[in-house]
């Protein structure tokens, strides 16, 4: 545990590079943009629209208050599937920072999934704005939210670690971590409940760990009821064990990387 802490630490005081390359990262994003971040607004408004028209106009579903269930599950995966996608590409895309100066390599990945907090940020705060008005409730069921987000943000972290790194040894690795994304997109219940699936097709979309977490945040935000235990003991579990590979995998290839990039 001391040794955990001396780590963080140690990382902490890069705090400011890290905030200058999420900077340096919105600044290339926006460039020449007239109304900058603004634009990180439209996005998400823009989606929460387009569903509001589609499943309420054209395509109607048995779950009440549909839009804000559908919502819920594509913000969240968005974040996962964002953060793993630009996190394959973060080692090879620091590579000339990390060739000119010495700093903790972790930061890079640790970096790139920040940008992406920062943009998610935004879109989760449109749906906190809407959220009455799609059929959320304010209740203080929300506030274990902070903490099921954190630990969702921990798991996707060390998932970001691990990928990061093999990009560097994999070059195809991206690609494939894109398709994946996109496929495990249906194999997670987003826009659909597990109630409706066959025994054994239920059995295995839950052995998907997102379908712990989508329950955990449905639980939360969607029906306004405390979040399973055993779906919190298992997403825990998930955790630590994606930690746990993802920076002993980086800290292991870590050694190399100026050689392989």
């Amino acid at each position: 545990m001391l040794q955990v802490v001396r780590e963080l630490g140690r990382y902490w005081r890069y705090r400011d590079l890290v905030r200058n390359m999420v900077m340096a990262n919105l600044k290339v994003r926006y460039q020449g943009a007239a109304l900058g971040f603004l634009w990180s607004l439209g996005n998400p408004l823009a989606m929460i629209l387009l569903y509001d028209f589609v499943f309420t106009h054209v395509f109607r579903s048995d779950l009440p208050n549909y839009i804000l269930y559908l919502v819920i599950g594509v913000l969240h995966y968005n974040l996962f599937g964002q953060s793993v996608s630009q996190g394959c590409d973060s080692l090879i895309g620091g590579s000339g920072l990390i060739q000119k100066i010495y700093f903790p390599r972790i930061l890079i990945p640790t970096s790139s999934m920040a940008f992406t907090l920062v943009l998610w940020v935004v879109a989760i705060s449109i749906l906190i704005i809407v959220y009455p008005f799609i059929g959320g409730t304010y209740h203080w069921i929300l506030l274990l939210y902070p903490l099921v987000l954190g630990i969702y943000i921990a798991f996707i972290w060390g998932i970001v670690l691990a990928f990061s790194v093999l990009q560097v040894e994999f070059r195809d690795l991206k690609h494939l971590v894109e398709i994946a994304i996109m496929f495990l997109f249906w194999f997670t219940p987003i826009g659909y409940s597990l109630s409706v699936l066959k025994p054994s097709t239920r059995d295995i979309i839950s052995m998907n760990p997102l379908t712990q977490f989508m329950d955990l945040f449905h639980a939360i935000l969607y029906r306004g009821v405390l979040p399973s235990w055993s779906h919190l003991a298992i997403a825990m579990i998930w955790t630590i064990a994606t930690l746990v590979i993802g920076t002993w995998l980086f800290q292991r290839k870590a050694r190399h990387l100026v050689e392989e990039l």
